[in-house]
């Protein structure tokens, strides 16, 4: 069978070498996440498409890592339909709930306008029935829940109550059970955690702080007046050392507003203990929510620029960061997945993370009410739900892009509304590669010298 060098693959600028002087180069195959360290000969031969001069053993890593694949294979193809079948698998089911309204923050990026009052019980019941009903089918292997917001601990009463029910459906059915939430984190404490934690089994925390305190507590101020950032870090910096198995991931919106204090802001972290292997660190650029950002918005290359340093920086205070996506993008988001579904507290059942307390959105974009009787179990068809037909017809340019397979296309909304939301380690990429070395104790070789050569 003849064969051929994918195109999904990223190989890098520089050689290295390691303490005993082997010269290697990294190479990124996009199609499996996968990272491979091969000699300057090896990549001069992919480079030159030549696999006669690879040894077989290597050509074996690399038919597995999909960076040679054969030789008449449509690869754009391919990896579209692995995104449509995974989009449409039936074992996994995902559930994007808001049990409140409304936020005790009022951040001046957000694009959701927040009420206060609970959900009724007529709410919570159609709720409650509509994912006992999905763990209950035959094909069912895992639920997901996410608790999302305005601020889902201002429904901390209806998260308990909706966990304890799922959890217990889970156990029953003998089928996994995974729950995260992302928080604003002030009304986060001991207590609260313990609950969460031990009693709703939630695993991940998305928490946003952005930048040190007199700048978060600006941009993200509490309603009820005062600061929130020391409070955070006190209770989630205990809480990270005390429960070992739990992710806390801290998102930072970055805007012109605060770009200059992200060098900052990670020192303090560090300084407050955050080296923990359990605790994420994520840069996000601030991007439109169905709201006008547009004097405050930085473009994703100047972000992708400036985020080189912030890597580097929390590379060095040892900060955990995801250097490069370790999965693929099969589904990019609940936008594209038949199985995955947002509930508003209004009711409106919708498949973007953008649209439940959107006006606009709330008014021409749901999909279905939680009280219409004649609901099926899959959500309606949401306008995102062909993404990869259109990537295939060329209406963005993720068909063309090298990184498709881990990105999916990030964000379909993003896209139609024109403004390309194309990750950050697109544009930076060969940073996060030399990072990935250093990681590994390899140094770089003299930049003059070409792969051949060294």
């Amino acid at each position: 069978m003849r064969e051929k060098i994918s195109k999904y693959l990223v190989v890098s600028d520089h050689t290295f070498a390691d303490e005993s002087g082997v010269n290697v180069q990294l190479a990124y195959a996009t199609r499996t996440a996968k990272l491979l360290f091969l000699t300057p000969r090896i990549v001069n031969a992919l480079q030159r498409g030549d696999l006669s001069a690879i040894p077989n053993a290597i050509l074996g890593t690399l038919r597995q890592a999909q960076a040679v694949v054969p030789e008449g294979e449509d690869e754009l193809r391919v990896v579209l339909d692995r995104s449509r079948a995974a989009s449409r698998a039936e074992d996994t089911v995902s559930f994007i709930l808001l049990p409140a309204s409304y936020c005790n923050m009022g951040c001046s990026y957000c694009g959701q306008k927040h009420t206060r009052g609970g959900l009724s019980a007529e709410h919570r019941d159609g709720i409650r029935a509509r994912i006992l009903a999905a763990i209950e089918r035959p094909t069912t292997e895992q639920v997901n829940v996410e608790w999302f917001g305005s601020e889902p601990l201002m429904g901390l009463a209806a998260l308990r109550d909706l966990s304890a029910d799922f959890i217990r459906a889970a156990d029953t059915a003998g089928i996994r059970y995974h729950s995260r939430i992302v928080t604003n984190g002030a009304l986060l404490n001991e207590r609260t955690l313990e609950r969460l934690i031990v009693e709703c089994r939630i695993t991940h925390f998305d928490i946003t702080l952005d930048g040190p305190p007199e700048i978060h507590d600006v941009r993200r101020p509490l309603k009820g007046g005062g600061g929130s950032f020391w409070r955070i870090v006190g209770t989630v910096g205990e809480a990270a050392r005390r429960y070992r198995h739990v992710t806390f991931s801290f998102r930072t919106n970055v805007d012109s507003g605060n770009r200059e204090h992200v060098v900052r802001f990670l020192g303090l972290m560090a300084e407050q203990g955050f080296d923990q292997p359990n605790v994420v660190f994520d840069m996000a650029r601030v991007r439109p929510w169905s709201n006008d950002v547009s004097e405050v918005e930085i473009s994703m290359r100047d972000f992708a620029v400036r985020e080189q340093e912030w890597l580097r920086v929390m590379n060095n205070e040892g900060l955990g960061f995801n250097v490069l996506p370790t999965r693929t993008g099969k589904v990019v988001c609940p936008a594209v997945d038949a199985h995955s579904e947002l509930i508003s507290p209004t009711g409106n059942i919708f498949s973007c993370t953008d649209h439940p307390l959107v006006p606009e959105s709330e008014a021409t974009e749901a999909l279905a009410h939680i009280s219409d009787r004649t609901l099926l179990p899959l959500r309606p068809k949401g306008r995102y739900d062909d993404w990869q037909d259109d990537v295939q017809a060329g209406k963005s340019w993720c068909r063309g892009c090298v990184f498709l397979p881990t990105c999916g296309g990030s964000c379909p909304k993003a896209w139609h509304e024109g403004n390309p939301p194309c990750p950050s380690y697109k544009f930076n990429i060969q940073t996060r590669l030399d990072l990935v070395a250093e990681r590994c104790n390899l140094s770089v070789l003299d930049l003059g010298l070409t792969p051949s050569e060294a």
